[in-house]
């Protein structure tokens, strides 16, 4: 029997395989359970990468642009400037400066960490630079 369970925190899923009891055993010739594949090791992004819009979560409609001059704009109206170092996103605007880690997932996903431990993942929106 499999079943999959999806946190609460609405982007990380872990699919959890659990072999099918009888009486507190297994079935004579039951297979032992498949393990879920660890997740995709993610990779540094550049800050070429993270030009452009990017939606947290599935949503586009709660994005931040990053421009390739460090200013970002954020759909709330908070603007402000960008950098990149390594892993370590740091935007400054009017209400201070904020560090996260950011990893590429792939071409259009990244993943989000937060001092708090919570991770987000953001996917690459349509934008247009007008």
């Amino acid at each position: 029997m499999r079943r999959r369970i999806l946190l609460g925190c609405g982007f990380l899923s872990l699919a959890l395989a659990v072999p099918a009891l009888a009486g507190g055993a297994p079935a004579v010739g039951a297979r032992p359970p498949v393990r879920a594949a660890p997740p995709a090791r993610a990779a540094r992004v550049t800050a070429g990468e993270l030009v452009g819009r990017w939606g947290d979560n599935g949503d586009c409609a709660r994005f931040v642009v990053f421009r390739a001059d460090g200013a970002f704009l954020s759909y709330t109206g908070g603007e402000g400037r960008w950098s990149l170092s390594g892993d370590r996103l740091v935007m400054t605007g009017s209400k201070g400066s904020f560090t996260r880690r950011v990893e590429r997932i792939n071409r259009t996903s990244i993943r989000i960490t937060n001092p708090d431990g919570t991770v987000g993942t953001s996917q690459r929106c349509p934008y247009s630079s007008r």
